[in-house]
């Protein structure tokens, strides 16, 4: 974090490390033109100078002058300009406001870091659908599931993880050798057959087939993403006709769930997201408005979205919802399914306090196959830091836990509840400045590029800094 008098310190040592890089060089080079080596030092010194006062000039009017940011920068990709004379340089700045939700590198509410994704291909799909197969069809799936670390948390390393197929695939059916892994989207490595599992008539697939992942499949740096892929292939049974199948993922040693992902549709099923069997509650969190400007009182409301991706009908036992740091709950601004005010605890979560809303509800609420029922509430905040402010909620329904899960340390109510994620992303800008001096007798302009965030109301932290 750098205050503005640091900033300033700091940016006079780039300023001298720039005139050895950038001047003396070109200088040295030119000593025999008409113009002395001197004279061009002092040139291309006046515009370094010229840039750089421009880059304050911009700092001092994101922090002071409120009317002019709040106005000219008010949405992501807002532009604003300013033009100078500076002791005979002409200077101009192009101002630019960000305020795109980062991912990664929070502080999550659970105890879970690394967040399961799953997508698949079949290899004979329907021409029109590639999601879509025919009844009866020989088929083999290639899944690829996504891992995701999340959390900034990331000292726990991750021990297994299982894959829960279709019900109606039976049994079996895993391709052998067919499993890879890479990281970050570079070259697949191929890794060691999993363990597989057949509990009542379902099968489970746990990497590694014993003991747990060592260094460095284990390990994840903060944001990084690792990728496995395998096969399955089968023909698929009677008992697969006209329905959606998914799979779950399970990590270890967290017990984080996917939910059903990955949908196959088989034959004429309509809806390509309520399952045949083990459905959940998807729950998704929007918030508005979801940019805020720096230092302004703002309420903020919250829309949870759940959806039953099961077959049958349920019931919604309870909503937990964990608002960002220095966010409060509006009294009686509780509105859809319910609207009873929460309980609210302030927990200090990962050194952190944060409010811990609940909605116990009695009776239950119906959420039927297919559906989506919706709960709003509002939050205040006054924030002045840049950065994303994220919210997560889980909800709870009344699913029967499946055979399948036992034995692998996922009890019922992990089994019930879907959770959010960091989502409801509430953001407050940061902002990119490009400062250009121009000099006619050099023909040539200096320009310094700088990323900007703000620290507070009266100080701004320059996450980068660089002379072109």
């Amino acid at each position: 974090m750098i205050r503005r008098q640091a900033g300033q310190a700091f940016i006079l040592v780039l300023i001298l490390l720039a005139i050895g890089a950038l001047l003396v060089v070109p200088a040295l080079r030119l000593t025999g033109s008409s113009l002395k080596s001197s004279q061009i030092v002092t040139r291309r010194a006046r515009l370094l100078y010229a840039a750089d006062a421009m880059q304050e000039y911009v700092i001092s009017r994101l922090l002071y002058d409120t009317a002019w940011r709040d106005t000219q920068l008010a949405a992501d990709g807002d532009t604003a300009y300013l033009y100078l004379d500076l002791c005979g340089v002409s200077v101009n700045a192009t101002v630019v406001m960000r305020a795109v939700p980062g991912q990664g590198g929070v502080a999550l509410a659970t105890d879970d870091v690394i967040q399961p994704t799953k997508t698949v291909t079949a290899s004979n799909p329907v021409s029109t659908d590639p999601l879509r197969v025919d009844n009866d069809s020989f088929q083999t799936f290639t899944y690829i599931i996504r891992l995701e670390q999340l959390s900034n948390n990331n000292t726990a390393g991750l021990d297994a993880v299982y894959d829960i197929l279709p019900k109606d695939f039976g049994t079996g059916f895993y391709v052998n050798d067919s499993s890879y892994i890479r990281v970050d989207g570079g070259p697949w490595q191929f890794i060691a057959n999993p363990l597989v599992e057949g509990v009542s008539s379902q099968t489970r697939l746990r990497w590694p087939a014993s003991g747990n992942f060592t260094s460095p499949i284990r390990d994840f740096n903060v944001r990084q993403v690792k990728e496995l892929k395998f096969q399955i292939a089968l023909s698929l049974p009677p008992s697969a006709r006209n329905s959606v199948q998914g799979n779950w993922v399970v990590l270890k040693p967290w017990d984080s769930t996917s939910g059903p992902q990955a949908p196959i549709i088989v034959g004429t099923q309509p809806n390509p997201y309520v399952y045949s069997d083990n459905g959940l509650i998807v729950v998704t969190k929007t918030a508005n408005p979801d940019i805020i400007l720096p230092g302004v009182v703002q309420d903020i409301t919250y829309t949870v979205n759940m959806t039953s991706q099961d077959g049958s009908n349920h019931k919604i036992v309870k909503i937990t919802d964990y608002l960002p740091p220095e966010f409060f709950y509006a009294n009686n601004s509780t509105s859809g399914i319910s609207t009873a005010n929460p309980t609210i605890t302030l927990k200090t979560i990962n050194g952190v306090p944060r409010q811990e809303l609940v909605w116990s509800f009695s009776p239950q609420v119906d959420i039927n196959s297919g559906a989506t029922i919706t709960m709003t509430f509002q939050a205040r905040t006054t924030k002045d830091v840049s950065g994303s402010y994220y919210n997560e909620v889980m909800a709870e329904a009344n699913f029967p836990s499946p055979p399948i899960f036992d034995g692998i340390g996922i009890d019922t109510t992990e089994y019930q509840t879907g959770y959010s994620w960091n989502s409801g992303a509430v953001v407050v800008p940061a902002y990119d400045s490009e400062t250009q001096a121009g000099d006619v007798v050099l023909g040539s302009n200096l320009a310094i590029d700088a990323n900007l965030a703000l620290l507070g109301q009266t100080s701004m932290a320059i996450i980068s800094y660089q002379i072109r």
